[in-house]
């Protein structure tokens, strides 16, 4: 089967950690990877904060093996970056610091049990659209890490599908109508997560040119709204057609466009819950250095 987004054959050149790769090249795969990793284990915190208020002891466990893999990504990422010269304990200073930014949903907490659910769907399912692509990029240890993480992202958004099935069929009126709400809050959340339409230029960015950007932030927005929209909606959750409906004449989904200028300021400033989390990564930060400094001696 050809795959459609190498008609150029800019994916065909692999690379392995011990390969021969221009200093561009090495710089991209860090971007890329620091940026994840960030994500990672930053973005786990909206899903700690419910670990003392899960409602029962299975929901309890299932979101504390949620967190223990999100962390394990984190990991695996950073050791991706470390084989090039990056620095796991920088990557989080450089987030306390200001310097490496948080992906735009990772701003808010999740306010209620009920939103819990939708939200996580939501988040997980962008995730996966996104590794699902990554994965057949040019630089291999970071690719073989995308399957891993990709397996294991698939169990977290089956958690999630389940817990939003469980509200909707089996919760009182109050409760879908939260879920609902929670819908119509995290979609547009969602739709930004992916970045700027940057179909008129992807070929100039240097890390599609390299193979590390597989696809344009339009193509997989298209690609998780398709997938989504009647995951809700079997879900018996009401798509305002303002949100997302999908046009036959070109097969594919009109959806309402996030204002980037708004979510530019978000990221750059701070969304409701940034700063909290940032306090609790300088928290830990300080905290484990010491038992992080004994650890390296040993292995030195």
């Amino acid at each position: 089967m050809v795959n459609e987004e190498n008609v150029d054959g800019r994916l065909d050149r692999k690379f392995e950690a011990w390969s021969e790769m221009t200093g561009e090249y090495r710089a991209g795969v860090r971007t890329l990877t620091e940026y994840q990793v960030v994500q990672e284990l930053v973005g786990l915190l909206p899903y700690a904060d419910w670990l003392d208020r899960a409602p029962d002891v299975g929901r309890k466990q299932m979101l504390i093996a949620k967190i223990q893999d999100e962390v394990g990504h984190g990991h695996i990422v950073a050791r991706v970056a470390e084989d090039l010269g990056g620095d796991r304990d920088q990557i989080l200073t450089d987030f306390v610091e200001g310097k490496a930014k948080l992906v735009n949903a990772f701003h808010y907490r999740f306010e209620t049990w009920e939103e819990f659910g939708p939200a996580a769907l939501l988040g997980n399912s962008t995730a996966l659209v996104q590794f699902q692509s990554l994965k057949h990029g040019t630089y291999l240890p970071y690719a073989r890490a995308l399957k891993k993480i990709e397996r294991e992202e698939s169990f977290h958004y089956h958690h999630a599908l389940d817990l939003t099935h469980e509200m909707m069929t089996s919760g009182n009126e109050q409760q879908r109508t939260l879920v609902q709400e929670a819908f119509e809050k995290w979609f547009p959340r969602m739709l930004a997560v992916f970045g700027p339409d940057d179909s008129e230029k992807i070929r100039n960015n240097p890390l599609y040119q390299m193979g590390l950007k597989v696809a344009s932030n339009h193509e997989l927005r298209q690609r998780w709204v398709a997938k989504m929209v009647p995951v809700f909606q079997s879900l018996g959750v009401r798509v305002d057609p303002a949100l997302a409906s999908y046009d036959s004449d070109t097969d594919r989904w009109n959806y309402a466009m996030p204002d980037w200028k708004e979510v530019a300021n978000l990221v750059r400033n701070g969304g409701p819950a940034y700063h909290l989390w940032v306090e609790k990564i300088r928290r830990s930060l300080a905290r484990n250095s010491v038992y992080r400094d004994v650890a390296l001696s040993q292995a030195a």
